[in-house]
């Protein structure tokens, strides 16, 4: 087998997870301060730029700019599992499984289908029937930057984080908080981080369009439009009459609701056929170079080229204890 070299390609990806059962990401000031610490902490490395995301209460929809496919993979991995610890202290539970493990991570391989997913993301609470508008969601999202940046690739929003860990946490004295009491904890949080260092957390809404060189501020600016054009649409098609009830949400881990949606194995966005084909060709040849290396770290091999973005898995067992 030939020796590869590990190349670093610009893509877009499509991040989606979704909790097992309860509703455990209720749209909070409390939720975004931890959402946006953890960001903050995990995007320090350039090789992941998040360009959108909308988080929901039991899943969240995001678009990053990736050099690193295994960077990408190990910040999704260490957001679930900070996510799941914050959630264990906030509500004293010693074990938690939370996620579901068929995550949703599809490179994008052309601009419609782009323009698609960033549309999707902004309709869920719509969708959801939540909000009338995605200008009126209270939940941990991105469309206000959107809206306000400058035509560019590397328009860039920077919001200051303070770094919580989840000592500086106070258990809530119930599942579904007063907002008082809520208010309480955070002020609390933010006393404790105060003399902490703090983190960015940098998103770039028109990073994406670099993979499909798209650079121009007037080609920006229009898809900006085209996409505002389709939320604008699909939020007057799929509005209630009446407005949605206004409930402050609980942080549920409970059976109490259970998702009927299931994550599908999406690993790729595409509306052209030609490109999604050349897609499966190309994967299914990874996969083949994937099953042949493990081949050979079954005999024994050490010094083996694996495929570049592969997750190598842990050595298997050569021989049996006595």
């Amino acid at each position: 087998m030939r020796k590869r070299r590990m190349l670093k390609s610009k893509k877009m990806y499509d991040l989606c997870f979704r909790s097992l059962q309860g509703l455990p990401l209720p749209a909070r000031a409390l939720t975004t301060l931890l959402i946006e610490s953890i960001m903050g902490r995990l995007l320090r490395s350039e090789d992941v730029i998040v360009c959108s995301y909308v988080w929901m209460s039991n899943h969240v929809h995001m678009q990053v700019f990736s050099l690193d496919c295994k960077a990408l993979i190990h910040f999704h991995g260490r957001l679930k599992k900070s996510l799941t610890d914050f959630l264990k202290r906030l509500l004293t539970i010693s074990r938690l499984h939370l996620w579901d493990d068929d995550t949703t991570l599809g490179a994008v391989l052309d601009l419609e289908a782009a323009i698609e997913r960033v549309v999707y993301t902004y309709l869920n609470p719509v969708r959801a029937g939540i909000v009338r508008s995605i200008d009126d969601y209270k939940g941990c999202n991105t469309w206000k930057e959107f809206l306000s940046v400058p035509p560019d690739v590397n328009a860039v929003v920077e919001k200051e984080v303070p770094w919580v860990l989840a000592t500086d946490i106070e258990p809530l004295s119930h599942d579904n908080p007063s907002l008082s009491e809520e208010r309480s904890l955070i002020d609390l949080i933010q006393e404790r981080t105060s003399s902490r260092v703090t983190h960015t957390v940098r998103i770039m809404p028109f990073k994406w369009l670099q993979v499909f060189n798209v650079i121009a501020p007037s080609q920006i600016e229009e898809i900006r439009k085209r996409i505002i054009t389709r939320v604008r649409e699909e939020e007057s098609r799929l509005s209630p009459k009446k407005d949605p009830p206004r409930r402050i949400e609980g942080f549920v881990v409970t059976d109490v609701y259970v998702p009927r949606k299931k994550e599908s194995r999406v690993f790729m966005y595409c509306s052209c056929k030609e490109r999604r084909l050349a897609f499966l060709n190309e994967y299914r040849r990874f996969i083949r170079e994937c099953i042949e290396c493990y081949q050979l770290m079954k005999r024994g091999a050490t010094d083996i080229p694996w495929p570049p973005a592969c997750c190598r898995p842990p050595t298997p067992h050569l021989c049996n204890a006595i």
